[in-house]
């Protein structure tokens, strides 16, 4: 089956007509190899055949063949030979076609081939007579493929009988191959004489999908069929090896299979390649060996210096290497796809290989190349590089991490670290500029890295950098302590007498990493609050050391309770103000803010910040910084009660990254949403080395409250209190004691009040409650109010949970308010129906605000066929009257999302909900329609102008 040649059959039809009323001609298929020249040589011998057997009026065609190849070349006519000598068998014309002076042609065609005496010039011209009387009883359609590989006799018998064609019914149809070097002028005399040239294109993307279904059987999928029509530039012979390759492979033509199809390179396409690049001049193969070494749109100039030709050597290199379809012949200049690549480069001496990359990384450089190109060169070298080869790798580092591939990054130092010496400062240097880049995607290995070069660095300022430039989050396994080292860097530049201002930050960076990788001794817990009194009412946050100073001093202070939540909150907005919003803060102290604001219950403006932070870790390109802010992220999410988003984050956290690398504090946000959300079963895809080997205490007592919550699912709750009660006397022994952090005891009294163990549960959850009013968060006081509520049981519920309701109105956890006043409503309902009213819509509108379904349908269920389905005009939630009275002000959706702390799609939503309640159709109706619902009372109070609203993360 013949594809895409419609054209060039019905050139060779007309052809065959126009020779059968008495005027032949020659036809030339000319064309790349494996372009399809011999298919359809042989389709128009199909055609001449199909015109032997038509109506008796017609001329019958004859049909000869030759095929020439280049190991008869030597043998003298041998190619007419092929063409004529199969004519003796063909019946009674033959005394005739061979009589007169056509006589010596039956000697010819029946001697001895070898015999030099045959080769007379009366022989030809009998040749030629004999093919001359043929053309008086048939068509003589003689057909010569690859005729460029012919013996010259034949060739100069082929010319004079091209000659005579046009006033005899004979078509000759011949096929050259491009750019093979026999195929040149003078080597082909016929071809001058051509009336017709077929010049066969590459297969469409049609066609090379019916050919798929032809040769595999199934149709294809359209992404495997572009695989190969990319793979093979639609040559057919490369398309058939291609698909024979993967009948062989088992590869289905499927959209899954289309990359692993653009790898292949059949190895009889492989020889075929290599057999058509030695049979062409040495500089055609010395061009195709630059053009591999430059890869994709190589620059001329630097490819003939590569190359090592002239440009007069380089035009005519390239012209041979386009006829050959080797090159494309678009303005691109390079291979024309993947097997040409392998061909060339296994045709390459190793040592010839290196000597190109080094040529062509020193041509590159010196004409200004970007880093990151000559760096390419580089890599693909074996050979020792230079010192200037080393720095253009470190330059190549750099601009990869500014485009944001820290993965290229690393690459091209760890080629440069091959070639520097072992036991040397400058090794030592590379080694650390190699760990802040890995950094990014393998924490844990640049961890390795740092401790490899610690020894080799040059004093304690460069031991100093070294260890800040980790992240503190993520700081994997080595074999030495961290804490040692930060301790040991830190008593030397303590001693090191005077150390200039920007050297000074080290020691307060090294001295909050020390905060907080000692934080499971009570001793340094302790001495957080008098760390933090001596930095003054007003701490300073105007440097990056002193704002990460803090935030470890605040998370010591939390974990201890060593301070007020409203004190923690106030100083963590602090931060947050002088803080830019970028990826970079991974990398710092700064993550442990968001723990600190959410149990503080002061995450207003947080998720704003976040947001901007994870649009410049995706740009990036760093999966360590993605995953931590997504960690953040949860936190904040969670402790607004935003269960279901919350859970969606974390998720996300700990699977952009491998098992390996995930950090502490994504692993911490995944654990307390499985712990929030009742959701076990969360927990097994946190690393095994943070359930064994524990390095944080917090994350150790989550982990054993997880298998309380397990135990409880089986219906063991005396095995969940023994896990509740050693979360908790863990965590008493290394002073964590914040009620939000790790809530032991709140759990503990939550399964033995179910025990029936009323007296201890009621003794764990005054300590619960205790501990809340010491921190004071809202949300914390909130719960502990509410576990107090279930465990002193219906008479004292009421007014509990009317305190825990009130503590809550001020709590950004949406999810505990609505759950604390639909249990108010629960209790109150048969004494007190207005206010079970009120309450189960605020707890209605709560719950849907945060996506709390259980909730919003049982307030829903108690309230009745009158409950809140369909909002009555002028019924809006705290949340939109809030939005709506800030849109009346003036201040834009931005403005007002960064006053709130949430995202300006949420802002839009809760306006658009406020048009639709309101019967107004947006902006300018709705003043008017807030002060006919009464929404618009002076007392009620108004929020900033819009000029005294300031974004958070502004410094």
């Amino acid at each position: 089956m013949l594809l895409e040649r419609q054209n060039e059959l019905k050139v060779a039809a007309e052809a065959l007509r126009l020779a059968g009323h008495g005027s032949g001609s020659l036809i030339v298929i000319s064309g790349p190899p494996g372009i399809g020249k011999s298919a359809l040589l042989n389709e128009i011998g199909e055609l001449a055949a199909g015109l032997a057997t038509g109506p008796a009026a017609a001329p019958r065609a004859l049909v000869m063949r030759a095929y020439a190849a280049p190991a008869e070349r030597d043998l003298p006519l041998g190619v007419t030979r092929q063409l004529l000598e199969p004519v003796l068998t063909s019946g009674s014309f033959v005394s005739r076609w061979c009589s007169g002076p056509a006589r010596p042609a039956l000697a010819f065609l029946q001697g001895d081939p070898e015999s030099p005496r045959q080769r007379s010039a009366t022989t030809v011209r009998a040749l030629l007579s004999m093919v001359e009387h043929m053309s008086h009883d048939r068509v003589p359609v003689l057909l010569v493929d690859d005729v460029h590989c012919a013996d010259e006799e034949s060739l100069q018998w082929l010319d004079r009988l091209v000659k005579q064609v046009t006033q005899r019914g004979i078509l000759v149809a011949v096929t050259v191959c491009e750019g093979a070097p026999a195929a040149e002028p003078p080597g082909v005399l016929p071809l001058a004489a051509a009336e017709h040239t077929l010049l066969p294109a590459p297969l469409g993307t049609a066609a090379v999908g019916d050919l798929i279904s032809e040769r595999l059987g199934v149709t294809a999928d359209p992404e495997f069929t572009a695989g190969c029509h990319e793979a093979t530039r639609g040559n057919p012979l490369y398309l058939v090896s291609l698909l024979q390759e993967c009948q062989t492979r088992g590869v289905t033509p499927v959209a899954d299979e289309a990359p692993a199809v653009a790898a292949l390179v059949p190895p009889a396409l492989r020889r075929r390649l290599l057999l058509c690049l030695r049979q062409q001049p040495p500089s055609v193969l010395a061009a195709a060996r630059a053009l591999m070494v430059l890869g994709d749109d190589a620059d001329p100039q630097v490819a003939g210096e590569l190359a090592g030709l002239d440009p007069v050597d380089l035009d005519d290199s390239l012209w041979r290497l386009r006829r050959l379809a080797l090159v494309p012949r678009e303005d691109a200049l390079r291979l024309a796809h993947r097997a040409v690549h392998e061909v060339v480069d296994e045709s390459t001496a190793p040592d010839e290989r290196n000597r190109l990359h080094l040529r062509a990384a020193a041509l590159l450089r010196y004409r200004g190349g970007a880093p990151e190109r000559v760096a390419g060169h580089l890599l693909a070298c074996t050979a020792q590089l230079d010192d200037d080869a080393l720095a253009v790798l470190r330059r190549a580092a750099e601009a990869a991490v500014r485009r944001g591939a820290p993965e290229a990054a690393a690459r091209y130092l760890r080629r440069a670290l091959r070639d520097v010496p072992p036991h040397s400062a400058a090794r030592a240097r590379l080694l650390v500029e190699l760990a802040t880049v890995e950094r990014s995607f393998a924490p844990s290995v640049a961890v390795r890295h740092v401790a490899q070069a610690f020894p080799l660095l040059p004093g304690a300022l460069a031991r100093a950098e070294a260890l800040v430039a980790l992240t503190p989050v993520a700081p994997g396994a080595t074999l030495l302590s961290l804490a040692d080292l930060l301790r040991r860097t830190a008593e030397e530049l303590a001693t090191a007498g005077a150390l200039p201002a920007a050297h000074r930050s080290l020691q307060l960076r090294l001295r909050a990493r020390l905060h907080y990788l000692c934080e499971n001794d009570p001793a340094v817990l302790a001495s957080a609050p008098d760390c933090l009194a001596g930095l003054g009412e007003r701490p300073e946050t105007a440097g990056g050391d002193q704002r990460e100073l803090l935030v470890a001093l605040l998370h010591a202070a939390t974990v201890s309770v060593g301070m007020s939540a409203a004190r923690v909150g106030e100083l963590a907005r602090r931060v947050l103000d002088h803080e830019p919003a970028s990826a970079a803060h991974v990398h710092t102290m700064l993550p442990l803010l968001v723990p600190v604001s959410a149990a503080a219950d002061s995450v207003a403006g947080l998720m704003p910040w976040l947001d901007k932070a994870l649009a410049d870790a995706v740009r990036r390109g760093g999966r360590l910084e993605e995953s931590v802010v997504l960690a953040e992220q949860a936190l904040v999410l969670l402790a607004q009660g935003r269960l279901a988003a919350a859970r969606e984050r974390a998720v996300r956290a700990c699977s952009v990254v491998g098992p390996e690398e995930v950090s502490m504090l994504s692993a911490t946000s995944l654990v307390m949403v499985a712990l929030r959300g009742r959701e076990p079963q969360l927990v097994g895809s946190v690393p095994d080395r943070f359930r064994g080997l524990y390095e944080n205490c917090e994350l150790a007592a989550l982990l054993t409250l997880v298998r309380g919550v397990e135990a409880e699912s089986r219906d063991e709750p005396r095995t969940a209190v023994e896990h509740y009660l050693d979360a908790g006397y863990a965590l008493g022994r290394a002073g964590w004691c914040n009620p939000l952090v790790a809530p032991t005891a709140y759990w503990a009294a939550r399964a033995l009040h179910r025990t029936g163990e009323h007296e201890r549960a009621g003794q764990l959850s005054e300590q619960y409650l205790e501990q809340a009013r010491r921190w004071g968060a809202p949300s914390a006081l909130g719960r502990a109010l509410a576990l107090r509520a279930v465990v002193a049981g219906p008479a004292a519920a009421p007014a509990l949970l009317r305190e825990a309701a009130g503590v809550l109105e001020g709590s950004a956890d949406l999810h505990a308010r609505a759950t604390v006043l639909l249990r108010l409503a629960e209790a109150v309902a048969p004494c007190h129906a207005a206010e079970a009213e009120a309450a189960l819509r605020t707890s209605y509108e709560l719950a849907v605000e945060c996506g709390a379904a259980a909730v919003a349908a049982r307030a829903q269920e108690m309230l009745g066929p009158a409950g809140p389905a369909v909002p009555a005009r002028g019924q809006l939630t705290s949340a939109e009257r809030l939005v709506a009275r800030m849109a009346v002000q003036g201040l834009t959706n931005q403005a007002i999302a960064d006053a709130l702390g949430v995202s300006r799609r949420a802002v839009e939503k809760h306006l658009t909900s406020c048009y639709r309640k309101m019967s107004t159709s947006g902006r300018p109706g709705l003043a008017t329609a807030l002060e006919n619902a009464g929404l618009l009372d002076p007392a009620g109070g108004h929020p900033a102008s819009a000029e005294e609203v300031r974004p958070q993360g502004a410094a």
